[in-house]
């Protein structure tokens, strides 16, 4: 059975300040000093900062090396999006995440302002608060209607 590791579950809703700090909860924070890694992404769609624990980062780095069927090239252009679609950071010694202000403001977050966070295990995803209710009534037609992963999930 696969190993998930440190695991950030649930639906969060935080506060931005004006410098675009957050507080994580205690068992969302990765080990003192290691970084992290925000990345632009969509899901279902919709807009969202993921944010990679440096061994998250790691692995999906170690997929782009070990995807079969592509060629070299590919490999490199799939290594040079991920890192031009990504900034580093670290979580403060008070146990807050700064989103880079002009990140924060290009994903239509404001500062100060409200963010919602939803848990995926090594990683977490950022939205603005109309789309993580977005997301969340995607996620619940998706248990509704899918008999595949409602089995799945057992509820």
């Amino acid at each position: 059975m696969q190993n998930f590791g440190h695991n950030r579950s649930g639906h969060l809703d935080r506060q931005l300040d004006p410098k675009g700090r957050f507080s994580l909860p205690v068992d969302w924070r990765p080990p003192h000093g290691e970084s992290v890694y925000f990345v632009k992404v969509k899901v279902e769609g919709i807009p969202a900062l993921r944010i990679f624990t440096q061994a998250a980062f790691d692995r999906k780095l170690a997929d782009i090396e070990s995807t079969p069927d592509v060629t070299a090239a590919q490999r490199d252009r799939a290594r040079d999006i991920l890192f031009g679609s990504s900034s580093e950071s670290k979580v403060n010694e008070q146990g807050k995440l700064t989103i880079p202000k002009a990140l924060a403001e290009g994903h239509g977050l404001t500062l100060p302002g409200s963010v919602h966070i939803v848990g995926r295990g090594e990683r977490f995803e950022i939205f603005t608060p109309n789309n993580g209710e977005a997301i969340e009534a995607i996620e619940e037609k998706t248990r509704e209607n899918d008999a595949a992963i409602s089995g799945m999930l057992g509820f």
